[in-house]
Protein backbone atom coordinates (compact mmCIF):
# COMPACT_ATOMS: atom_id res chain seq x y z
CA UNK A 1 0.00 0.00 0.00
CA UNK A 2 1.67 3.37 -1.14
CA UNK A 3 2.40 5.81 1.67
CA UNK A 4 0.15 8.57 1.51
CA UNK A 5 -0.30 11.76 3.83
CA UNK A 6 -4.21 10.64 4.63
CA UNK A 7 -3.02 7.33 5.76
CA UNK A 8 -0.19 9.32 7.68
CA UNK A 9 -2.54 11.68 9.68
CA UNK A 10 -4.67 8.79 10.61
CA UNK A 11 -1.81 7.03 11.57
CA UNK A 12 -1.58 10.06 13.91
CA UNK A 13 -4.21 10.98 15.12
CA UNK A 14 -5.22 7.19 15.86
CA UNK A 15 -1.71 7.35 18.27
CA UNK A 16 -2.57 10.70 20.13
CA UNK A 17 -6.11 8.96 20.79
CA UNK A 18 -4.40 5.41 22.36
CA UNK A 19 -1.86 8.29 24.58
CA UNK A 20 -5.37 10.07 25.50
CA UNK A 21 -6.40 6.84 26.09
CA UNK A 22 -3.99 5.57 28.10
CA UNK A 23 -3.20 9.45 30.16
CA UNK A 24 -6.97 8.97 31.20
CA UNK A 25 -6.78 5.01 32.49
CA UNK A 26 -3.13 5.90 34.31
CA UNK A 27 -4.64 9.02 36.08
CA UNK A 28 -7.77 6.44 37.36
CA UNK A 29 -5.24 3.74 38.23
CA UNK A 30 -3.65 6.49 40.50
CA UNK A 31 -6.57 8.07 42.02
CA UNK A 32 -6.28 11.15 40.66
CA UNK A 33 -9.95 12.69 41.83
CA UNK A 34 -9.67 15.82 39.42
CA UNK A 35 -9.49 14.81 35.69
CA UNK A 36 -9.93 17.64 33.57
CA UNK A 37 -11.27 16.24 30.51
CA UNK A 38 -11.33 19.06 28.60
CA UNK A 39 -7.46 19.59 28.88
CA UNK A 40 -7.18 16.37 27.58
CA UNK A 41 -9.52 16.53 24.73
CA UNK A 42 -8.52 20.31 24.01
CA UNK A 43 -7.00 19.34 20.41
CA UNK A 44 -8.88 16.27 20.10
CA UNK A 45 -11.08 16.44 16.73
CA UNK A 46 -14.74 14.51 18.01
CA UNK A 47 -16.08 12.64 14.66
CA UNK A 48 -19.87 11.80 15.77
CA UNK A 49 -20.60 9.70 12.47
Amino acid sequence: MADTKRGRVRKYHREERRQTEREIELALERGDEEVDFEELYEDEEIDLT
